[in-house]
């Protein structure tokens, strides 16, 4: 059953909460029947299926064979999303390139565009994200919106709405990835939980109560920006001894070059082992990241932390190393580290969770 916040209203909430909650629960998997469906959001059959009549009318969601039960008497139809749904898009804008994604509803990609460059400004932006949506979305309809992973400019929010003629919804990169490892990854059976998403910077995404974690100010969480060095360099956010300074990829990466006397990968250089010299500064690796973690499992108490980006690169016996040294110094109980779900590509599948969730909690008209 789900929480007094979650839970469906008959007559209290508008229509389009009740309809996002039973979307999710069929998109997520938790149900399959209407019956189901009223036992877990707390709604009447009638308003069921009165909801379920017209997803099935739009095309969202479809009848499939009797799901079959020990109970006496009929058996419930089985209830699955349609094939027929509509796709969303998601845009993810790096420092060198933007990826766009065409998913189902339930994050599987169809089809990817990628548009590379040399630097990216304010009045770029737009022609680049553009080109991408363009090629992507050339001769393609119903649409349900473009989710974005980034802090963009609300300009530019604006303009893509209005070329598109669709909604448009954003957040950070971390918070995006997040969200999709909440809903169809490593943390969808986890109601709290951060993501950190290594790599020049840090992309940090926390799941509290089940939902994306945002500051009233509008500012995502930023563990890259946590000093573990109070006397450590300068960082270019105004602090000194910031994570990020430490365990940034080009910055180990550089180390493991110069120990190494030779150019390779991060990832050639995870699976090396049995070199001391790399191993002391992987090592090193896992002590830094650890002692921000511990901080954060000291303040919010999460049941899991979820590694992705560079992350996905670290031999098996790191993660095990950071798990239980995240574990030890937060307290003594477990806390997991598992590699994202959906790995790499976690914060662009993160950028089209941000249309599924706004569906799902029912901000999106359709």
């Amino acid at each position: 059953m789900l929480s007094d916040r979650e839970m469906g209203q008959n007559c209290l909430q508008p229509k389009r909460h009740n309809r996002g909650l039973v979307v999710r629960q069929l998109l997520t998997g938790v149900c399959s029947s209407r019956v189901e469906l009223a036992r877990m959001t707390g709604l009447s059959k009638m308003t069921v299926t009165n909801i379920v009549s017209e997803l099935i009318e739009q095309r969202f969601v479809e009848e499939c064979e009797e799901k079959c039960t020990e109970v006496c008497g009929r058996n419930p139809i089985r209830l699955q999303i349609s094939a027929d749904a509509p796709r969303v898009v998601g845009l993810l804008v790096l420092h060198s390139r933007i990826e766009a994604a065409l998913c189902t509803l339930t994050l599987d990609v169809v089809k990817t565009e990628t548009v590379s460059f040399l630097s990216l400004s304010e009045e770029q932006l737009p022609v680049y994200a553009c080109e991408a949506l363009d090629r992507l979305l050339a001769s393609e309809s119903g649409i349900l919106a473009i989710g974005v992973a980034q802090d963009v400019p609300e300009n530019l929010r604006t303009f893509l709405e209005e070329r598109y003629r669709l909604p448009v919804v954003a957040d950070t990169i971390g918070s995006s990835a997040a969200l999709a490892e909440k809903l169809f990854g490593a943390g969808r059976d986890v109601e709290d939980f951060v993501y950190v998403g290594l790599g020049d910077h840090i992309d940090t995404g926390i799941i509290s109560g089940g939902t994306t974690y945002r500051s009233p100010r509008g500012t995502g969480p930023q563990l890259g920006h946590v000093s573990i060095d109070r006397n450590g360099p300068p960082c270019s956010c105004g602090g000194r001894g910031c994570l990020e300074i430490y365990t940034g990829t080009r910055v180990v990466l550089g180390k493991l070059c110069r120990a190494a006397g030779r150019r390779m990968r991060f990832v050639q250089f995870c699976r090396l082992s049995g070199v001391a010299e790399i191993e002391e500064i992987m090592t090193e690796l896992v002590s830094n990241l650890s002692v921000a973690l511990i901080g954060v499992v000291h303040l919010i108490q999460p049941e899991m932390i979820v590694l992705g980006q560079d992350g996905m690169d670290w031999d098996e016996r790191h993660i095990q190393a950071l798990e239980q040294a995240v574990s030890q110094g937060g307290g003594g109980e477990a806390i997991p580290v598992r590699r994202a779900g959906f790995g790499r590509g976690a914060p662009l599948a993160g950028a089209a969770a941000n249309v599924v969730d706004a569906l799902c909690r029912g901000e999106l008209l359709y």
